[in-house]
């Protein structure tokens, strides 16, 4: 099987792809030769690309794909199909679903649902007190399928949470053991704890003062000076404070450290949950915005490494209970790759684009002799028409949880086609 796509702008100028058993077998210029056309007859299918840009898929290293007893709030059919829809052709699926990817049990459970993905995948296994010996259990054959270990030091929905410091050192020397990053939720719970009882109103425009920063700086800290001891690598989940972000640039210059934001953190701030209300409910919550200058200058100097989505769906009705009752999370499979689009400008352009969302991601968890565009990789691709200008409307969303504090945003940048192995899937224009 032989698929050309024809006019494909990239980074380097207009080119045509040869995709040939699910791979790019060649990368050539669109010249109109005869050498071209004698290409085309030897295609069981061309697709002309029409001069849209054409960049890497989209590797999500934080999605919640739920399923198994959740697949009222999602499951891998949906999800993968909303992950299509936003140009992401691989994900890396959280431990803390029900039941959670705590043993190997549990693990064979979700590898039999993902089946059913359209999108590549990998799962990150859960660390609790008690499940040491179950980890090393599933690393031990080194299993593809596994990105990395996640710990959280707070309750985000539904998880066991880790905040011995012996306990966390331990992990951190099985994850070196088995060269495999440590992904940590940085809010501490204890800290959380004290804050929840301060004498402010139960409303979600207060999110960020009942989870307060100081929680997730002081878990960062935490696990970065443990990483520091252990010499291990750390990747820190949707970071969102300056402090943090003052942190891991220390830590980062002797460490293997990363550091991961999503576009909530980057582009919106507590100011906006007045008109939201829990649609932005979120854990860590949306902070200020001189947090969003320092996520845009960490962006800039590189301090961060990747963007996540930390696509959480939940049942609507879940989301419009009182603000205590109400889960936090919001889908963003779909608006990610859009939002980031619109913000390109002269200090933020495509290939940086393509540096956070997929070259840094694949260069973390091992995967970047099969991703980016050149011949012998996997044929992964978003393809985007830059110019086209829509509004995100969550009512149409792919996913099951229709609902978005970037319902009714204006962007630029529109995702028409999704390659994963080579297969096409077509979206409206």
């Amino acid at each position: 099987m032989k698929l050309l796509l024809k006019n494909c702008k990239l980074v380097e100028g207009i080119r045509n792809i040869l995709i040939e058993d699910e791979k790019i077998a060649s990368i050539q210029e669109a010249d109109s030769s005869r050498k071209e056309r004698r290409l085309e007859m030897e295609c069981n299918e061309i697709i002309d690309i029409r001069g849209n840009t054409v960049i890497p898929g989209m590797i999500d290293p934080h999605v919640h794909m739920r399923d198994l007893k959740q697949t009222y709030k999602e499951d891998w059919t949906s999800g993968s199909e909303a992950a299509l829809a936003g140009g992401i052709t691989t994900v890396f699926d959280m431990p803390n679903t029900k039941p959670d990817t705590m043993n190997l049990e549990n693990l064979n459970l979700k590898r039999q649902a993902a089946k059913s993905s359209k999108v590549k995948y990998k799962f990150h296994i859960g660390a609790t007190c008690n499940n040491l010996e179950q980890i090393k259990i599933i690393l031990k054959n080194n299993p593809d399928d596994i990105a990395g270990i996640k710990i959280f030091l707070a309750a985000s929905s539904s998880n066991e949470v880790v905040t011995d410091r012996q306990i966390l050192k331990q992990i951190f020397k099985i994850a070196k053991q088995y060269d495999k990053v440590v992904v940590v939720h940085t809010e501490l719970q204890e800290c959380l704890d004290k804050w929840l009882h301060t004498n402010v109103k139960r409303s979600v425009i207060n999110h960020n003062i009942f989870r307060h920063r100081i929680c997730a700086i002081e878990g960062t800290k935490l696990v970065l000076e443990i990483a520091d001891e252990v010499k291990n690598r750390i990747y820190i989940a949707h970071v969102s404070t300056s402090e943090e972000i003052n942190l891991i640039k220390r830590f980062k210059e002797k460490n293997n450290v990363y550091c991961e934001i999503t576009p909530h953190h980057l582009l919106l701030n507590e100011k906006i949950l007045e008109k939201v209300g829990n649609w932005g409910k979120v854990n860590p919550p949306l902070r200020t915005d001189m947090d969003n200058v320092a996520l845009w200058n960490a962006v800039h100097n590189g301090t961060v490494d990747t963007i996540g989505t930390d696509h959480a769906p939940h049942y609507i009705e879940e989301k419009q209970q009182e603000y205590s009752k109400a889960p936090s999370g919001f889908p963003g499979l779909e608006t990610c790759l859009p939002l980031l689009l619109t913000e390109i400008s002269s200090g933020f352009d495509i290939n940086k684009i393509i540096e956070l969302t997929s070259r840094n991601t694949a260069k973390i968890f091992g995967l970047e002799k099969n991703v980016g565009i050149k011949k012998g990789n996997y044929a992964d691709l978003a393809v985007i028409d830059l110019n086209k200008k829509w509004t995100i409307n969550a009512s149409k969303f792919k996913t099951k949880a229709k609902y978005s504090p970037f319902d009714e945003v204006n962007v630029k940048g529109k995702i028409v086609m999704t390659f994963v192995n080579g297969r096409c899937y077509k979206f409206e224009e």
